[in-house]
């Protein structure tokens, strides 16, 4: 037998050990065989870049986790937290290695891809599980286990959000989806798992009132704008999931999912509450200004992401008779267009160090504020734990310093180079596909295409996007406790700020 056949079968063995164990619950042996694959990975390069190995690593290392979190009841403490983001670090390792074949296994793909969102589900990140569940669909629309935690999703999110219409129509795509997944059903629908999907129909089917989630989808059609340019931007922002609007998490593209309604339903506060800044009462609370500045300042760097990703047929009219030297034949781009893009970037990663702030001040943590960073707010002893959707956001917030893989890096690391790049240093963007990674040339520029420019900064509006919503489903968390405290409490109503007045 050669080296490479027994390490196959060494893999194999692993995968086999992995499944009976978590299958017969003997979560203490798991651990053992968990420790040895570990062991196997560090003594061989091969073996460590081998996709099913990673694969089943993360699996292992998720049910691991799962084991130790409901021993805890369920509390995320520093161990849960490592096991999690290990099982998250080895699917993104396969997924990674899966990519990178000539003539990658798609259905192993779709399962690595669907174990990967179970484990955002666990953690609480719903919205970027659907993104991902969306991928897997989008693969194979008849992919059961695909569906049936696309719908499972679904339902976790409609128990999150603040609004009552989005909580009904949410669960109503819930219960179609887990319907087909448990109607369709193929070969990698295992039985926990069809239990699990059938159950959840069940209690739907057994509601006092089931007409709002039984009944057909549908909407009304609206108008996508007053311009081509507007309608165009408008269906731009539908295909890629980024209105503040929970029903642009769904498959499902539709008219009525293209306005941004994401905002504090409500909030009340004690009669004797002041202004923490200037001890004066706080009429309205500051949080409802700093939602406006994080939400507008969204709106824009989406905005400007969109309109640097449409070429024109000339030049901008401000960028007539701008003098430029032509010294180099790398294909570098500059325009206002490029401007456009770079300043999209720049703006959405600074809103990640005003949500931290939001947080700091909102639940009190009390770090000072040159301290108000991802890292400080997630490391800080106060930050409140006990939030489900406050530790959705802590989630998203690891990605920018926690240490990911084997290459001891922030897993959305090329966003932190980017950025400080942009703000600090020389970046050149290069027309087209530069085939190259981000990094510094010789010339002592960064060097990024244009195309994965632009990539990143739909990658960082879809993480802003995520932590707007988790923000505002956080605060509606604390409405619910202040409602169950005999606390003396006032509500003050809020209007909308009108459309017309934003000249």
């Amino acid at each position: 037998m050669t080296r490479i056949e027994k390490e196959y079968n060494r893999v194999v063995e692993y995968g086999c050990q992995i499944d009976e164990l978590s299958l017969n619950c003997k979560f203490e042996e798991l651990k053992k065989v968990l420790d040895d694959m570990i062991e196997y990975k560090n003594a061989d390069d091969n073996v460590s870049n081998d996709v099913n190995f990673n694969y089943y690593l993360g699996t292992g290392f998720g049910i691991y986790a799962d084991y130790v979190q409901q021993s805890a009841n369920d509390k995320f403490d520093s161990s849960v937290i490592d096991l999690r983001r290990k099982s998250m670090i080895y699917f993104r390792k396969s997924l990674e290695l899966n990519n990178g074949v000539s003539n990658p296994d798609s259905r192993l793909k779709l399962c690595i891809l669907t174990n990967y969102a179970n484990q955002l589900v666990i953690a609480g990140r719903y919205i970027e599980a659907l993104n991902v569940y969306r991928n897997v669909l989008g693969i194979d629309n008849e992919f059961s286990m695909g569906m049936g935690n696309y719908g499972r999703t679904l339902m976790f999110l409609a128990n999150m959000v603040n609004d009552k219409g989005h909580y009904q129509e949410l669960h109503c795509y819930a219960y179609h989806a887990l319907k087909k997944a448990i109607q369709n059903i193929d070969y990698d629908m295992h039985e926990q798992a069809l239990s699990a999907f059938g159950k959840i129909v069940e209690e739907y089917e057994a509601l006092p009132s089931i007409d709002y989630v039984n009944k057909p989808i549908v909407f009304p059609e609206y108008t996508l704008g007053d311009s081509d340019e507007e309608i165009q931007y408008r269906k731009w922002c539908l295909k890629n999931h980024l209105f503040l609007n929970p029903l642009n998490d769904v498959i499902e593209i539709e008219s009525a999912f293209a306005h941004d309604p994401l905002n504090i339903i409500k909030y009340t506060e004690d009669i004797t509450a002041s202004d923490s800044i200037n001890g004066n009462p706080a009429e309205p609370p500051r949080w409802f200004a700093m939602l406006n500045n994080l939400k507008e300042e969204y709106i824009y760097a989406r905005y400007l992401c969109f309109t640097s990703s449409q070429e024109d047929a000339y030049p901008h009219f401000a960028d007539k008779d701008v003098t430029l030297s032509f010294g180099s034949f790398d294909n570098t781009v500059y325009s206002i267009r490029v401007e456009q893009g770079k300043t999209a970037f720049r703006v959405l990663y600074s809103l990640l160090d005003k949500i931290c702030f939001f947080v700091n001040d909102f639940w009190r943590i009390g770090l000072e504020e040159g301290k108000v960073t991802a890292r400080g707010i997630c490391k800080a002893r106060k930050y409140p734990k006990d939030n489900k959707a406050l530790m959705s956001l802590y989630w998203v917030l690891c990605e920018f310093f926690e240490k990911y893989g084997d290459a001891e890096q922030p897993y959305e690391k090329e966003l932190a180079i980017l950025r400080n790049a942009l703000e600090h240093k020389y970046v050149k963007i290069h027309k087209g596909d530069w085939n190259r990674r981000l990094k510094i040339e010789s010339d002592s520029f960064y060097h990024v295409s244009e195309n994965d420019l632009r990539a990143n900064t739909i990658r960082l509006l879809q993480l802003v996007r995520e932590s707007l919503m988790y923000l505002i489903y956080a605060i509606e968390k604390e409405e619910i406790k202040k409602s169950q405290s005999k606390s003396y409490v006032g509500t003050m109503p809020i209007s909308n700020y009108p459309d017309a007045w934003k000249k």
